[in-house]
């Protein structure tokens, strides 16, 4: 346990052949297996995923536990409450890891006291074709995608999705870790904590990550609505803060958009009355590009009009 450099953390929730492939990747890396653990978080599953993982044959250190319920951030902070090594990495059981990935977030560290590293997250290559992967692509694919090109860039606070990122552990017990209110969300709002107090964030483009993404349509709607309450409990947690596409930014910058939007929240269900149409030929018609971008607008508003429904009931 002594050479440990960093503690890998994969949290699950009804996960089972999923995190198996996860933890493949992770059995498979570069680094001398002495060099990191691996600790997978079962958060309330029902599917059997502990004991199914409890059978695998390990090359590295590795533990199983098993907790009720919490959501990501209360099994983020458990993971990384019981790691041995300084270094944190937290990785989500629907990723499989490039082989090089481990070492490139313990390359970040070196010399590094305060810093938070964000790995690349791409889509999966083998998951399945849908408006849900492809608002994937437009959304956090293509941030990370931005980032591979000019990887100067600078990380915005809208970027932190603690997906694939590296973090030493003393930072974690500064801040207090996640905070578990936040069902969704719970990135960005540790992502502000973390840089009002000092810490700067860095892009690891060698750090690659590939999300195989089976969510559908309605997964991401219903997702939506979740977002909208957390967001609303972040602008009453941090009401100083100006976040791009967060209510109170919106709120200061008005605009006849967003009043638009507010007005058709107000009824969500009659105005995706109209957008339906366009999701369903862009999902059955995935393979033509014009009508899978139709498509996956469509889808876009209709998540936006639900999280604004619900995000404004909660303000």
């Amino acid at each position: 346990m002594e050479d440990l450099k960093i503690s890998v953390v994969v949290p699950t929730f009804n996960g089972r052949e999923l995190v198996r492939r996860t933890l493949t990747t992770l059995f498979a890396q570069t680094v001398p297996m002495t060099d990191f653990e691996v600790i997978a978080v079962v958060d309330g599953s029902s599917d059997g995923t502990a004991e199914a993982l409890r059978d695998l044959s390990s090359p590295c250190s590795f533990r199983v536990i098993e907790q009720e319920n919490r959501g990501p951030a209360g099994a983020r902070n458990t993971g990384w409450r019981a790691a041995r090594a300084e270094l944190v990495l937290f990785i989500d059981g629907d990723m499989l890891c490039d082989p090089g990935l481990v070492a490139a977030h313990l390359r970040a560290h070196v010399g590094e006291d305060r810093l938070v590293a964000f790995g690349a997250l791409f889509l999966s290559e083998d998951s399945p074709r849908s408006l849900a992967g492809e608002c994937f692509n437009r959304e956090i694919g293509a941030i990370h995608l931005a980032h591979q090109k000019s990887p100067a860039t600078v990380w915005k606070e809208t970027d932190c999705v603690f997906s694939n990122s590296s973090i030493r552990r003393a930072i974690l017990e500064e801040s207090g870790g996640f905070d578990e209110r936040f069902r969704m969300r719970e990135d960005l709002e540790l992502g502000l904590r973390l840089f009002q107090n000092g810490v700067r964030a860095e892009y690891i483009p060698e750090a690659k990550a590939f999300q195989y993404y089976a969510k559908s349509s309605a997964d991401l709607l219903r997702e939506a609505e979740v977002f909208g309450r957390a967001d609303a409990l972040m602008a009453k947690k941090h009401p100083e803060a100006l976040v791009p596409g967060q209510f109170k930014k919106l709120e200061e910058e008005g605009g006849w958009k967003y009043r638009a939007m507010r007005v058709a929240a107000r009824t969500p269900e009659l105005w995706e009355t109209a957008l339906i149409p366009a999701c369903w030929v862009g999902e059955k018609f995935i393979s033509n590009g014009t009508l899978r971008g139709m498509g996956a607008r469509a889808l876009q508003i209709r998540r936006r009009l639900r999280w604004l429904h619900a995000g404004l009931k909660d303000r």
